[in-house]
């Protein structure tokens, strides 16, 4: 079953993907990168407002220095009710300090994905890395947003990266300008989840505002595949 992920950056954004059919609501702020993060007053009230009818992710951000305050953004959007956590990959996964750290968090049962950039080099030892440590899933994305998943990484990577996490025993996800045609595409590999924000948006750019038909959409056709799933399962 995959699930639709759709990336907001206020309340009416989040209230319409809801109604739209997001199965995962992301918080995030699309004008400060690829995982912006929405500021604390905003995503409580995206909390409040949604009221726990689906669930709902947030980024962290790329700004941390140093593994004290990644930790501690964690813990700041989990305590306002988010209920799974996305980080960059980046070199703070090296740090001395980071799998302690780490492990503390996700002993709490605090969710954990971590977001790998396919238009960087990709060091695929981290899905081992971040089993171990409790992570809750992986997905892959892009940090330039010039170009979609489709044309960074081939159907052989894809399917690397699928059998990794499964392995692994990690939930997974593609994003990346993914659109409504690109659905067929990545639902063949099973996805726990597929995420979009500048798919969804006017002129499909990630910083104007969320078109509800489009989620709506994308959503019908997600369930035309879970239920193909479905009835060969059976």
């Amino acid at each position: 079953m995959t699930q639709l992920l759709i990336s907001v950056k206020n309340v009416e954004e989040a209230l319409l993907a809801l109604q739209a059919g997001a199965d995962i609501i992301d918080l995030k702020e699309p004008t400060i990168g690829a995982l912006g993060a929405l500021d604390l007053v905003t995503s409580k009230k995206i909390v409040h407002a949604i009221n726990r009818r689906v669930i709902l992710s947030a980024t962290v951000g790329e700004q941390h220095t140093n593994v004290g305050e990644l930790e501690k953004a964690i813990h700041s959007y989990h305590e306002i009710g988010v209920d799974v956590i996305k980080l960059a990959v980046n070199d703070l996964f090296s740090h001395p300090e980071f799998e302690a750290e780490i492990v503390k968090i996700t002993e709490r049962n605090i969710k954990l994905v971590a977001v790998f950039f396919a238009d960087e080099t990709i060091d695929w030892s981290r899905l081992i890395q971040i089993s171990a440590l409790g992570f809750f899933g992986a997905m892959l994305d892009t940090k330039q947003k010039n170009k979609d998943l489709t044309q960074i990484v081939t159907k052989k990577q894809l399917q690397l990266f699928t059998q990794a996490c499964v392995v692994n025993n990690l939930k997974f996800g593609f994003a990346g300008s993914l659109r409504l045609q690109h659905v067929d595409q990545f639902t063949l590999f099973n996805p726990t989840y597929m995420g979009f924000r500048g798919g969804v948006c006017k002129a499909f750019e990630r910083e104007f505002f969320l078109l509800p038909q489009s989620v709506s959409d994308i959503k019908k056709l997600l369930l035309k595949h879970n239920n193909f799933e479905l009835i060969v399962q059976y």
